[in-house]
């Protein structure tokens, strides 16, 4: 044994309180360096783990005309795409208690959402493919009418939220009398959504603070029947087998995104002839009418 050891256990022995000490912290310390460095990937992984449980959309599609059935077919027609789930949604003011909240208002499967089951409270099982988006029941029940409706059970609201209150809707970010069948709501479920992972930000809006406060989901017939669907959720073929944020992920989305994109006009054209179709049908039939009025 060479000088430099025997000074070494030396040292030690004679402070050897001192040297675990020393030990312990540098132990602690390179312990909360390797717990850090491994919740980022440790986070994405069970994001990633979320979204393929549930089903999340890769792609969200917008038209500011919305859409009718004939833009649906179309969009499931385009190579690469594997399932397209319609909604409806609008953001609206409303009142829960003695608080006001800027909250959107979705649509969702209400059928496929029901005879669904999750028994881990991540993945959701489902003999729809085409049921994208979906929710995790926290607590409740699944509405069964319009009136009913289900909120987010991630969000820390100014007064805590329970089944059975109420949902008072003030007013929208446009004209609800076209949109909405209902103004007030019962909450029947709380329910996690892949769709807002962050219970913090849930998007921006027009209204309020101009940030979204609450998500509010309801069944299709709380909409009017004649409001087209505001957004187009796309899933696309082989995105389920990567990795949520890889460059492969973004490859083979960027892929169907693009063809989409090259689709896009004549989506649009297609939607504006419709809505001209059903105007010029809606003119004739009061033109109809009037002259039925005249003769008499």
């Amino acid at each position: 044994m060479n000088a430099f050891n025997v000074e070494t256990i030396r040292s030690i022995a004679k402070s050897l309180g001192r040297f675990l000490a020393i030990a312990g912290i540098v132990a602690l310390g390179c312990g909360f360096y390797a717990g850090l460095r491994m919740s980022g990937p440790d986070m994405r992984i069970a994001a990633d783990r979320f979204y393929d449980g549930t089903n999340l959309y890769d792609v969200r599609v917008l038209s500011s005309l919305g859409f009718d059935d004939a833009q649906v077919d179309a969009l499931k027609q385009i190579e690469g795409v594997e399932a397209v789930m319609p909604a409806k949604s609008t953001d609206v003011m409303t009142m829960m208690g003695t608080d006001q909240y800027a909250v959107r208002v979705s649509t969702f499967d209400a059928d496929a959402a029901r005879s669904s089951t999750c028994e881990d409270g991540n993945t959701v099982e489902s003999s729809d493919d085409a049921y994208l988006n979906r929710l995790v029941l926290a607590d409740g029940r699944w509405p069964q009418s319009a009136g009913e409706c289900l909120l987010s059970a991630d969000r820390v609201m100014v007064s805590p939220i329970n089944l059975g209150d109420k949902v008072d809707v003030l007013y929208g970010s446009q004209s609800l009398d076209e949109v909405l069948e209902r103004t007030t709501f019962t909450v029947v479920g709380l329910v996690h959504s892949s769709s807002y992972a962050s219970a913090v930000t849930q998007g921006s809006t027009t209204l309020g603070s101009g940030k979204i406060e609450q998500f509010m989901f309801v069944t299709d017939d709380s909409f009017d029947a004649d409001c087209p669907y505001t957004e187009l959720f796309v899933t696309v073929q082989g995105a389920h087998d990567k990795f949520s944020g890889s460059s492969s992920y973004e490859d083979v989305v960027g892929k169907v995104v693009s063809k989409i994109e090259e689709q896009a006009p004549a989506l649009a054209n297609s939607r504006l002839e419709s809505i001209k179709r059903d105007a010029h049908a809606e003119i004739d039939d009061e033109a109809q009418e009037y002259e039925d009025k005249k003769a008499e």
